[in-house]
C-alpha cells in the first residue's frame, strides 16, 4: 500500500480501536485532542445491556456466500425453523492460527477467511460509524477516522497481512491510503497500555515488571513489560511473549462433550436447539462465576423431549441437571486452565522476577482462573489483579496506542527473519547438491538463510537491520523474506520450520559508466521494530550475492 504524501496524524482527529475477537468483538474511540476513551456499548439485537461487546457471528442463508445477518441477529436467526440448512459461522478467527488451521475443515459456502472477516467487519464498522454520528463525532467525516486493529501476538506475519487485507475489503480504509491510517497492535501489548494507565492504583514504578495474561475466547497471549521512566513513562517488552489457542471456547468444547456423554442414550431425540439452550446456560451463567467449590445446575429446556425428568445416574432430578464442582473441574476447567498456568510459568521463568500479573480479556475475568493463578503464583508475585472492565482492556488499549504509537519503545521478535543468499560453501557441512561453482572458480553454497532479525533479541521500534550484498547490472534485486520460530538459528531456507513471508523487489537505478553484467554492490535495510515490515535498498560495498 502506498500513498503519494507523507502521513499526517492531524488529518485523522478520531482514533477508533477495534478488537476483532474469536467469540466477541468490541470497539472504543477517542478524539485526538481529548484522550478520554469512549466505548461502543449499544449493539444490534442486544440480548442484555451488561456485556459491552457483540458476538463474532456471521449468518449465511442456505448455500449463499452473501452474509445476511451478523452478531446477535445472526444468533437469533439461527434459532428460526427456516434456518435449518443455513450456516452460522463462528470462531472462524481460529483459521488465522496456522497451528490450528491445518486441522480445520474448509469454510462453508465457498467462503475464504478474508471473505468471512471482511463480511463481519463491514457490517460491524457500519454500525460503529452510525453510533459515532449520534455523538460528538458527527462533526467529522469517515475520511477523518484512523483505525487501530488488535491481533494476537502469536499470529504469523501472513495472518496479520490477511487481517489488513480483510479490513481493506471491508471498507475501513482504501487500498491507496497511507498504511499508517490502519495500525496493527498485538492484543497483550494493547492490554499492557490499558493496565499501565491504571498502574497508579497498583503502585508500579521505574524498572518494575508486569505480566499481561490476555485470556480471550480463542487465544491466550502473555508478554512481560518493564516500565521505563527515564524520559517520560514508556514500556519495554521484556520477554519474548508466548501464547496458544487455549481460550474459553475450549472450555465450551469440553462442556459440550461432557453434556453429550451424559445424554448419550437420548442424543437421537434431543433437538440441536435444546442443546444450545443448555450451552447458553453454561456460557452465560456457569463459566464466568464458577469457583471450583459449588455444584452447578442446568434447568433442562422443554424441547429436550425426554420420557422422564429423572435419571439419578447422570444427576437429573425433576428436570434439573446437577453437575458437581469436582466433575466440572476435572472434565471442563482444569485441562484448559493448566495450559494457561504453564504459559504463565514459562514467562515467569524467563523474566526472573515480577511485580504484578494482570488478567485481562473475557476469560481473564473468570473467577476460577483468578483463584488458580493466585494459588500457583500469589506467593511468588507481589500482585495478581484483574483491572476494572478487563474485558475491554484490549480495545481501550488499542485506542491509547492510536493516540501515542511510541509509548512502547522496545519489542522482542518471536521469529528469526532472513533472506535467501549464496555464501561460501563449507565441505562436510553443506549438502553437495547446494554447491554452486561460479565462472570465476569460486565455490558457493545455495539456499543459505541470512539472518536479519534474531529471535528473542530486543529491538527498538526504530531499529534498522542492514546487510551488504551484490547484484548484476541492470537486473532488479528480487528478495524473498523468510521467517522461522525454531529455537536454533536456521542455516538454510529449506530447514524445518522456515516459512516464506513475502517477496519484494528493489529496482536497480540507472547507473552511468556501469556495463551490463557488471557487479553492483548494494545494501538492503529492513525495519522490523514496528508491526509491519519496511524495506530499502541502496548502492554500496558487498560480499554476498542476492538471489
Amino acid at each position: 500500500m502506498t500513498s503519494s504524501r507523507p502521513f499526517n496524524p492531524n488529518d485523522y482527529p478520531v482514533v477508533i480501536g477495534i478488537d476483532f475477537g474469536t467469540t466477541f468483538s468490541g470497539c472504543s474511540y477517542s478524539f485526538v485532542h481529548n484522550d478520554e476513551v469512549v466505548d461502543i456499548v449499544k449493539w444490534p439485537k442486544q440480548n442484555n445491556n451488561v456485556y459491552p461487546k457483540t458476538p463474532t457471528l456471521n449468518f449465511y442463508q442456505g448455500s449463499s456466500n452473501q452474509m445476511a445477518h451478523w452478531g446477535n441477529a445472526a444468533r437469533l436467526e439461527m434459532l428460526r425453523p427456516t434456518a435449518r440448512n443455513s450456516v452460522l459461522l463462528k470462531q472462524y478467527k481460529l483459521y488465522l492460527d496456522e497451528n490450528i488451521a491445518k486441522d480445520l475443515p474448509p469454510l462453508p459456502n465457498g467462503l475464504t477467511i478474508v471473505d468471512a472477516i471482511a463480511d463481519y467487519l463491514h457490517a460491524f464498522h457500519e454500525h460503529v460509524v452510525s453510533e459515532l454520528r449520534k455523538g460528538f463525532a458527527r462533526n467529522y467525516g469517515q475520511h477523518q477516522f484512523r483505525y487501530c486493529l488488535t491481533v494476537p501476538a502469536m499470529w504469523s506475519d501472513r495472518a496479520k497481512s490477511t487481517m489488513r487485507e480483510a479490513a481493506i475489503k471491508a471498507g475501513l480504509i482504501e487500498e491507496n491510503d497511507h498504511r499508517d491510517r490502519l495500525m496493527l497492535i498485538s492484543e497483550p501489548e494493547a492490554a499492557a497500555l490499558y493496565c499501565e494507565k491504571k498502574c497508579e492504583q497498583y503502585n508500579l514504578g521505574h524498572n518494575d515488571q508486569f505480566m499481561i495474561c490476555d485470556a480471550g475466547g480463542g487465544t491466550v497471549d502473555l508478554i512481560v513489560f518493564r516500565i521505563d521512566e527515564r524520559s517520560g513513562r514508556k514500556l519495554k517488552e521484556w520477554t519474548k511473549g508466548h501464547g496458544q489457542s487455549c481460550g474459553s471456547v475450549f472450555l465450551d468444547r469440553r462442556m459440550r462433550k461432557l453434556l453429550k456423554k451424559k445424554f448419550k442414550e437420548y442424543l437421537s431425540s434431543i433437538p440441536a436447539s435444546a442443546f444450545e439452550t443448555m450451552m447458553d446456560t453454561f456460557v452465560d451463567l456457569i463459566k464466568p462465576q464458577f469457583d471450583g467449590v459449588e455444584d452447578q445446575f442446568i434447568s433442562l429446556p422443554a424441547a429436550m423431549n425426554l420420557e422422564s425428568l429423572n435419571n439419578p445416574a447422570i444427576g437429573l432430578e425433576d428436570g434439573t441437571l446437577c453437575i458437581s464442582a469436582a466433575e466440572l473441574k476435572q472434565e471442563v476447567f482444569e485441562p484448559v486452565i493448566k495450559e494457561v498456568l504453564a504459559l504463565i510459568e514459562d514467562q515467569l521463568m524467563k523474566a526472573g522476577s515480577m511485580q504484578a500479573i494482570f488478567l485481562v480479556g473475557g476469560f481473564g475475568s473468570s473467577n476460577y482462573l483468578f483463584d488458580r493463578v493466585m494459588e500457583d503464583f500469589g506467593s511468588r508475585v507481589g500482585l495478581v489483579a484483574v483491572p476494572p472492565r478487563c474485558e475491554l482492556a484490549v480495545v481501550r488499549g488499542a485506542v491509547y496506542f492510536g493516540l501515542n504509537p511510541r509509548i512502547v519503545t522496545t519489542r522482542i521478535p518471536r521469529y528469526w527473519y532472513g533472506i535467501d543468499t549464496t555464501t561460501s560453501f563449507e565441505e562436510g557441512i553443506d549438502p553437495p547438491n547446494y554447491k554452486i561453482v561460479r565462472a570465476d572458480g569460486s565455490v558457493r553454497c545455495d539456499n543459505r538463510f541470512s539472518v536479519y532479525v534474531w529471535r528473542g533479541r530486543p529491538l527498538d521500534i526504530d531499529n534498522c537491520m542492514s546487510k551488504d550484498f551484490f547484484a548484476y547490472y541492470p537486473h532488479h534485486t528480487t528478495c524473498t523474506l523468510y521467517a522461522a520460530d525454531t529455537e536454533e538459528q536456521p542455516r538454510y531456507i529449506t530447514s524445518p520450520g522456515v516459512r516464506k513471508v513475502a517477496n519484494f523487489t528493489i529496482p536497480m537505478p540507472e547507473l552511468t559508466g556501469v556495463m551490463e553484467g557488471e557487479k553492483v554492490d548494494l545494501s538492503i535495510k529492513m525495519y522490523f521494530g514496528e508491526v509491519e515490515l519496511r524495506v530499502e535498498g541502496k548502492k554500496t560495498q558487498a560480499q554476498n550475492e542476492v538471489k
